[in-house]
């Protein structure tokens, strides 16, 4: 007799704590859902979901409420308004823009900070690649969205292994960074980044695990087979349509 109650114990345990793990997950979707729903949000970012699906990308990273992200060349904003949304009033999102942009009084992505209701967490900062400087163990996350073969681009002339140092040093022990850019031809040299504005998934993960980074998985979800990896990104023939790698890294706890 005791062991029949027992057993019914445990089973209408385990039936209450179920509806409480769907609930937590349905809860996150939902938040990440009313951040891209968000009437708010400028409709040149919404209109671009549908190519680029950041709420996938924001569920891959896992980025939670309270957290602070740094979202790299963030002109537009197109990320830095849905993280906001999802890190909410505790969180933080941290902008990062040229400095030729803090030098405009007239900047209107820094207009578009200062004066949206729905982006009063966002925090925005001027400089360019080589002279950033972060501050130690501050970051949850870092978004560097379509802008690693930057740092191959000629005229950024960037110091790589200093900037993904600095990141591992800005990044708590186990921060993410998510990584999505334009994918090249498989084996292409770094130099695509200037000729086409691309980057071979190889060359990122090759230079994350140099910095230190351990590799965490890759999502295949901004795939696309029809896209010509020859061409440049700003080619009228595949442009908004590339094909896209996105990777995520850990820093070592």
């Amino acid at each position: 007799m005791k062991l029949n109650i027992l057993k019914t114990a445990v089973v209408c345990m385990a039936i209450n704590l179920l509806p409480a793990s769907f609930a937590q997950a349905d809860d996150y979707d939902d938040l990440i859902k009313a951040a891209l729903d968000n009437p708010a949000r400028a409709e040149s970012n919404s209109s671009r979901d549908a190519v680029r699906m950041p709420g996938m990308v924001v569920k891959f990273m896992d980025v939670q409420p309270g957290m602070t992200v740094l979202d790299m060349v963030s002109n537009g904003g197109f990320y830095a308004e849905i993280l906001s949304g999802v890190v909410g009033d505790q969180g933080r999102v941290i902008a990062h823009m040229f400095p030729g942009a803090g030098m405009d009084p007239d900047n209107a992505y820094a207009k578009m900070i200062r004066n949206s209701g729905h982006m009063s967490n966002v925090v925005p900062i001027y400089a360019s690649f080589n002279s950033l400087e972060l501050k130690e163990n501050t970051l949850d996350r870092v978004f560097l969205i379509q802008n690693f073969h930057d740092f191959y681009f000629d005229r950024f002339d960037v110091d790589v292994e200093r900037i993904l140092a600095m990141y591992r040093k800005a990044l708590k022990p186990g921060g993410v960074m998510a990584i999505i850019d334009h994918q090249a031809v498989v084996g292409a040299p770094s130099s695509t980044g200037t000729s086409v504005h691309r980057i071979d998934a190889t060359i990122v993960k090759r230079d994350m695990a140099a910095a230190g980074f351990n590799f965490d998985g890759e999502s295949s979800i901004l795939k696309n087979s029809s896209d010509d990896p020859t061409v440049s990104v700003f080619d009228d023939s595949v442009r908004g349509k590339t094909s896209r790698f996105v990777l995520k890294f850990t820093n070592p706890e």
